[in-house]
């Protein structure tokens, strides 16, 4: 389990995709006032208070639930093929997340967003997505492998 190399991939995804939690993802101005946009949800800055105008529980479920679907596929390191399937979802929930981040920021404005800021954790799940990848490719030569020495006995 820990000795194949998989395993740092998925551990590493898990943790990027909690790595998105703590911050903000991106600040938003729009005619009536400046707006940040983060796995709590959007807020309205104003002078020293912060307002939620969108929840981001839902997001937050999200994000969570990928990385322990990571977790999860490290150590069911006897079934190959199911760890190759799990990994598949986990790279689609990847992409998905982009999507439902850009749900959350274009659904959640009647007016024109004037200017968005994108800061760098809106990069973390391209990087869950390439260990995801690296994993899954990990995966499928480790079956390669085993195929073949079943194949020679």
């Amino acid at each position: 389990m820990i000795q194949r190399i998989q395993t740092v991939y998925w551990f590493l995804a898990a943790l990027m995709a909690c790595m998105m939690l703590p911050f903000e993802w991106m600040q938003l101005i729009v005619a009536d006032g400046d707006y940040t946009f983060a796995a709590s949800g959007i807020s309205k800055i104003t002078s020293g208070a912060v307002d939620t105008v969108v929840n981001g529980i839902p997001l937050m479920v999200y994000i969570i639930a990928y990385a322990v679907l990571n977790l999860v596929i490290i150590f069911l390191y006897k079934n190959r093929i199911l760890q190759a399937r799990l990994t598949t979802i986990a790279i689609i929930l990847a992409i998905g997340l982009y999507a439902v981040i850009a749900f959350y920021r274009y659904m959640s404005f009647n007016v024109d967003v004037v200017s968005s800021n994108f800061n760098y954790p809106l990069l973390f799940p391209l990087v869950c997505l390439f260990f995801d990848y690296l994993a899954q490719r990990g995966v499928i030569k480790d079956e390669i492998k085993v195929r073949s020495l079943d194949r020679i006995r």
